[in-house]
């Protein structure tokens, strides 16, 4: 694997990645052993089996997607910052098998703002109200503490940070209603919602999301934390108990186990900001 960087990069960090033939191969086998698995048929026929059922352009399109996620996991391993989201992959050539490959890989790194990670988070007593009652705050000790480091963050978020996240939010808001069975039009009538008042409730939770996972990844950076196997295998549990192994594998196979370390950093920054900061 030859990897190209230019020097003195900010954001986006950018790098060309070559593979040799062999290497092309050797992930072309894990691709079509993940493929036996969805198809649930024997490795000696998965090729046969996925002519039956894809076209050309789509086994080339999932040949093509599995090896560069796979190839830029290692490669932005060595070489880039920390980064929000997916990466971006754009391959430079088609992909055969038993040639060389090269592809464009594109991340944006954590954004350099400033966050308060010293002063203390404290919970408002509760108050009495008219009828005597106590009134408490609903929000968890997590959710208290992600809110206010949210809310302490100083800077302006990169646009192209922003747009990514809005984008995101907009596929998972489509996918949604492709689940419930809904078009947009009766989306909006069963909310009594206007198109623009749609928009604008999926760009406040995309911008809400970003930037508490931007205050988290600050966190982070900030106080040198790490995330060790424990805090994987914790992750791993949270997100799918009893099919850890499964779940790993995939994200393996896949090239997607950014999503996992991604989330687990945040947890491990959320745990000693909980720890550190906040007075009970």
């Amino acid at each position: 694997m030859e990897i190209s960087a230019m020097e003195g990069q900010t954001s986006p960090f950018e790098i060309d990645v070559r593979l040799e033939a062999e290497e092309v191969d050797s992930l072309a086998a894990g691709a079509w052993k993940r493929m036996a698995r969805i198809l649930k048929c024997d490795e000696s026929r998965v090729r046969q089996r996925t002519e039956e059922l894809l076209t050309a352009r789509e086994i080339q399109k999932f040949l093509e997607e599995t090896i560069m996620a796979r190839a830029s996991e290692t490669a932005l391993e060595k070489t880039a910052p920390l980064f929000m989201g997916a990466p971006e992959l754009e391959s430079n050539s088609p992909l055969r098998e038993q040639e060389s490959f090269s592809f464009h890989a594109r991340v944006y790194p954590v954004p350099s703002m400033d966050i308060d990670c010293e002063a203390p988070i404290v919970r408002r007593r509760p108050k009495t109200a008219k009828d005597g009652a106590r009134r408490t705050s609903s929000l968890s000790d997590r959710v208290l503490v992600q809110e206010t480091l949210r809310a302490r963050v100083n800077g302006t978020i990169p646009d192209r940070l922003l747009r990514k996240a809005l984008a995101l939010k907009k596929e998972q808001f489509q996918q949604y209603l492709a689940d419930k069975g809904l078009t947009y039009r009766e989306y909006r009538i069963a909310h009594r919602v206007k198109p623009q008042e749609v928009e604008d409730e999926l760009y406040d939770e995309a911008f809400d999301e970003l930037s508490t996972d931007i205050a988290l990844d600050l966190v982070f950076i900030k106080q040198g934390l790490s995330v060790d196997q424990d805090k994987i295998d914790a992750t791993l549990t949270e997100l799918a108990p009893g099919k850890e192994k499964e779940l790993l594998e995939e994200l393996t196979a896949t090239g997607k186990t950014w999503m996992l370390y991604q989330k687990a950093r945040r947890d491990v920054a959320l745990d000693w900001a909980v720890e550190h900061l906040l007075q009970r």
